[in-house]
């Protein structure tokens, strides 16, 4: 008998025993890592770096720029919700500054994720895990136009 027949053997042994019955997790799939489908037959090794805390420089890298783009789209809501404001004041320019703020805070971030994400993608395994950069030119313009657009609404622009 080999090696590998012993195993199986042992491991239907214990299963008609019942030894498996009761676990935790019994009749749920296992949980997704996020690095198996990615890490080929550097799994173990991937997963002793999992059940330390530990993350390889790319996969850290990812969660990094998952923090930056949700900072991103809260600094996107607090611009959109200035310039709802502005539109309905009497009188929108004193919003200019906060707006152009919000502009300038906007553009250092979308930079800084655009770096880390050109960074992460000559870092990630292959193109699969490789992700699409921000047109950072293209969000400033967006940010530009929904000013122009409240600051063009407002009550003091149609008197």
């Amino acid at each position: 008998m080999g090696f590998d027949d012993l195993v199986e053997s042992r491991i239907l042994e214990a299963y008609e025993r019942g030894l498996f019955r009761g676990l935790p997790g019994e009749g749920k799939p296992l949980p997704a890592r996020p690095y198996e489908w990615a890490a080929g037959e550097n799994w173990l090794a991937f997963h002793l770096l999992e059940i330390n805390g530990l993350l390889p420089e790319w996969l850290e890298l990812a969660r990094e720029i998952h923090r930056d783009a949700e900072a991103l789209r809260a600094i996107d809501g607090e611009h959109a919700e200035i310039c709802r404001i502005a539109a309905a004041s009497p009188h929108p320019e004193r919003f200019r500054p906060a707006l152009e703020r919000f502009r300038s805070r906007y553009e250092a971030g979308a930079r800084r994720l655009r770096a880390k994400q050109e960074r992460f993608n000559a870092m990630a395994p292959g193109p699969a895990t490789q992700r699409l950069p921000i047109w950072v030119e293209y969000h400033l313009e967006r940010l530009r136009r929904r000013e122009e657009a409240a600051l063009a609404e407002s009550p003091e622009a149609h008197t």
